[in-house]
Parts: structure tokens; C-alpha cells; sequence
């Protein structure tokens, strides 16, 4: 996955995720069922191991506080 500002918005918000088949990566408006908060927060139910993938440091609740409300904000391209 390309995250690089130019594509990255391509490249998450309603996109598939590749390697867990039905899970949707950013969902607008529904932070809870959105695959990559669930790889971020390292929540069970996740393919692979926790984002990001070079280990700890992982992001702060606050940095997923914040990703989150963009998400639960409808993800606008911003």
C-alpha cells in the first residue's frame, strides 16, 4: 500500500484490504469497522501483525483518537 500524500486517500478510503478478504480498510463514518483501525489499535480479529508493521513504537491513543474522529467525520479528502 502507497501512503505517500499525493495517492494515499486512493488507497484506504473504501478499498478493500488485500490480505483479509471482506474487510473494508477506512469505512466513512464508522471507525469501529474500519480494518485499519482495527490493524492499528492490534485488535484480534486482525490478518498479519499490528500496524505499523516495524514493531513499537506503536501510534499513541491520542494519534488513534484522532485518525478515528476523521474517519467517524466521514474520512473528507483533506
Amino acid at each position: 500500500m502507497n501512503l505517500n500524500h499525493d495517492v494515499a486517500y486512493d488507497q484506504i478510503v473504501n478499498v478493500s484490504s488485500s490480505r483479509k478478504p471482506g474487510a473494508i480498510r477506512v469505512i466513512p463514518g464508522d471507525p469501529e469497522n474500519s480494518y485499519l483501525v482495527h490493524k492499528i489499535e492490534g485488535l484480534s480479529d486482525i490478518v498479519g501483525v499490528r500496524m505499523p508493521f516495524s514493531g513499537p513504537p506503536y501510534l499513541t491513543d491520542g494519534q488513534i483518537l484522532i485518525l478515528k474522529r476523521w474517519i467517524a467525520n466521514g474520512a473528507p479528502r483533506n
